[in-house]
């Protein structure tokens, strides 16, 4: 008999969560986020390179099937974490 280990909705929420962190700190810290200028990056991801767009309001759009699927993806949140860096570094 196969035994299944349960898992609760919150929970897989906060893996996917912290997966979706380290693959986004990867992308940045490995230099695969590049700023084409006027809020547009090109990111490069494990499967093809995408398109990140920040608003001037700070709203991000990728044009990665992840995101248009979830509204998340981890190229978007590469360049929310890569801006936030040069943010604080610029603070100083």
């Amino acid at each position: 008999m196969v035994q299944y280990s349960l898992i609760t909705i919150q929970s897989l929420v906060i893996l996917m969560s912290e997966r979706l962190l380290k693959k986004a700190e990867k992308l940045v810290n490995s230099g695969r986020v590049e700023s084409l200028g006027e809020g547009k990056f090109n990111v490069i991801g494990d499967h093809g390179t995408y398109i990140v767009i920040q608003r001037f309001d700070g709203q991000i759009s990728c044009n990665c099937l992840g995101f248009l699927r979830r509204k998340k993806c981890s190229h978007s949140l590469a360049v929310f974490l890569r801006n936030k860096s040069r943010k604080k570094k610029s603070k100083f």
